[in-house]
């Protein structure tokens, strides 16, 4: 058997966990946009922090970092979600 060295794994590794974070980047949009019709009116400084984050997370892959990126769009995923619960929430309330 082959054994590989170390350093060479390593770069491996590296380059295995710094690929643009595309997927995150959109589920972020994804998210944003299916939270909208509803947040725009009942959750809009919640969406307007996902929309942030995704636009910092856009600006973040645009210089490659990577890393930065993908916990930005993770991030504003998540408060998009949180932002369309939380409007469905109100507005099922003020019915």
């Amino acid at each position: 058997m082959k054994s590989w060295p170390p350093a060479l794994l390593c770069c491996l590794a590296a380059c295995a966990t710094t690929s643009a974070p595309d997927v995150e980047l959109a589920a972020a949009r994804t998210a944003i946009v299916q939270a909208e019709p509803v947040a725009w009116r009942h959750a809009q400084a919640e969406l307007r922090l996902a929309q942030e984050k995704l636009a910092r997370a856009e600006q973040a892959a645009a210089q490659n970092r990577f890393e930065d990126a993908r916990r930005l769009a993770e991030q504003a995923e998540v408060d998009a979600r949180y932002a369309g619960a939380l409007a469905e929430a109100e507005r099922s309330r003020s019915r």
